[in-house]
């Protein structure tokens, strides 16, 4: 039996965070937290068995959601990212990756995470 896939959830809002994680977990995943991308960095700096970072847009700190992905697609190109926002009608979208099939608008469905998840997780490397 292969260990469950590891991934890491990254909101600032704890409630959030942790009701995500929960989820994740009661359905097989192993999950990490973060509050920050700034954290988020550092754990996948030391964890190369991160899989897959779900990560909010609009945090505090030096880096917000875009820029964990941009970090993500040059230093851990295996590790697949889903966004998630409540303000789609604020953001500025960056144009250096594809990100149609990895954002989700908050609020969401847990279900709709559990499929986006699935259908990246399934996706072939060289699709990243």
């Amino acid at each position: 039996m292969t260990d469950p896939t590891l991934l890491l959830v990254v909101d600032d809002e704890a409630l959030v965070r942790m009701v995500l994680a929960d989820f994740l977990r009661g359905i097989g995943f192993c999950v990490m937290e973060a509050s920050s991308a700034d954290e988020a960095v550092g754990m996948l700096r030391r964890h190369e068995d991160i899989r897959l970072v779900l990560t909010d847009v609009l945090m505090p700190g030096a880096l917000n959601g875009f820029d964990l992905a941009e970090w993500i697609a040059h230093h851990r190109a295996d590790v697949r990212v889903l966004l998630t926002s409540g303000y789609f009608s604020d953001l500025a979208l960056p144009s250096r990756l594809n990100w149609t099939d990895r954002l989700i608008k908050k609020p969401y469905h847990l279900a709709e995470i559990s499929d986006r998840i699935q259908a990246l997780l399934a996706q072939p490397a060289d699709h990243l």
